[in-house]
């Protein structure tokens, strides 16, 4: 059974184990959660100024944007120095307010492999991420090949994959003869191919773009969301554009530009004085009194954008977009093809 040392000054001698329940392992052991997410805390936000420590759902649009880039630098460089496996990701809560999570790997081992989810814990706040109203679930082959064609820092693959899936808009475009998911990494890309069906998008392996020889844009865009809730319902306005993240990463694509190399591992610097210059830094970069966020699509899940004062939030209807510019096609036919899709996608068990 996996057990590691806990990496923390305020909670020394203690083990980090794992919990198995018939062939499913769990790591950290559910039982554990508060007690590390306690000590994370006492080190998170103590080293924050007392201002952006405070803040919660009354807080500012620019001090929620400061937390959340505090949340995000304290788990990147935990995770970059940390010796227990136990691993964090920034998620907002329901009301915008930033919070560290820990990351409980969930791994089942079934006749086809060993498979994983993610749950993530920070108190009340402890779930799994759904997309589009279905369970997420990765192959064992997904992590392995990430770990050997994305270049990363010794034993920070794992943070690397799921900030790298999990912190970004998602389309899933044409690769061969199936779909994959596709995301920025540096000036690259990244190919997520999937298998979906009623309850879940199983995520089979990570291509880089040299594993790519082909990526078609499909129109009107398959789109996911991920989001909090069991439930999920198609928004019917956007605060960003598919039809224009799909022809962005085509043209990543054509011009092949290499996967950014493995930054090496910073020197171990104070947490109390990185997080003292982020708000100088967020104002030097044009943001202050009435910054926004909110999330992607105003659906509560980890996906947020943020606005500087008095820039506007881009609101528009993708497909009444593409009527517009591309008047000649029936698109009407187009989307009731793409139902039709979906509906028999959705009569498959998993």
């Amino acid at each position: 059974m996996k057990h590691l040392p806990f990496d923390s000054v305020y909670r020394q001698d203690f083990e980090v184990v794992e919990q198995r329940i018939g062939n499913i392992r769990l790591y950290p052991h559910t039982d554990q959660l508060p007690i590390l997410l306690r000590a994370l805390n006492h080190e998170f936000y103590g080293g924050l100024p007392p201002r952006i420590a405070r803040v919660d759902h009354r807080g500012t649009g620019f001090d929620k944007i400061v937390l959340r880039m505090s949340a995000m630098m304290f788990c990147n460089y935990i995770n970059s120095h940390r010796k227990d496996d136990v691993r964090l990701l920034e998620l907002p809560s329901p009301d915008l307010v930033s919070k560290v999570c820990i990351v409980q790997q969930i791994t089942e081992h079934t006749p086809m492999g060993a498979c994983h989810r993610f749950k993530f814990y920070a108190g009340a706040l402890f779930q799994e991420v759904r997309m589009s109203g279905k369970r997420l679930v990765f192959a064992d082959h997904v992590l392995q090949r990430f770990s050997a064609r994305v270049p990363n820092k010794i034993s920070n693959d794992l943070s690397e994959l799921l900030l790298t899936f999990f912190g970004g808009t998602l389309v899933a475009m044409r690769t061969g003869a199936s779909r994959s998911f596709v995301v920025t990494f540096g000036d690259s890309l990244l190919a997520f191919p999937f298998k979906e069906s009623a309850d879940e998008f199983f995520i089979t392996t990570c291509l880089s773009i040299n594993e790519l020889p082909s990526l078609e844009i499909e129109l009107p865009p398959f789109v996911v969301n991920l989001h909090y809730s069991d439930t999920f319902a198609l928004p019917k306005l956007r605060n960003w554009s598919p039809t224009l993240t799909v022809q962005e990463r085509h043209a990543r694509w054509r011009r092949k530009s290499p996967l950014p190399p493995a930054e090496p591992m910073a020197k171990e610097l104070s947490w109390g004085n990185i997080a003292y210059w982020i708000r100088d830094e967020e104002r030097r970069q044009g943001h202050g009194d009435g910054s926004r966020l909110v999330f992607q699509d105003h659906i509560p899940g980890p996906n947020v954008f943020d606005f500087k004062p008095g820039e506007q939030e881009p609101l528009g209807d993708d497909l009444q977009f593409l009527k517009q510019t591309m008047p000649d096609v029936d698109w009407d036919a187009l989307v009731a093809d793409r139902e039709r899709e979906r509906e028999e996608i959705n009569s498959r068990k998993s």
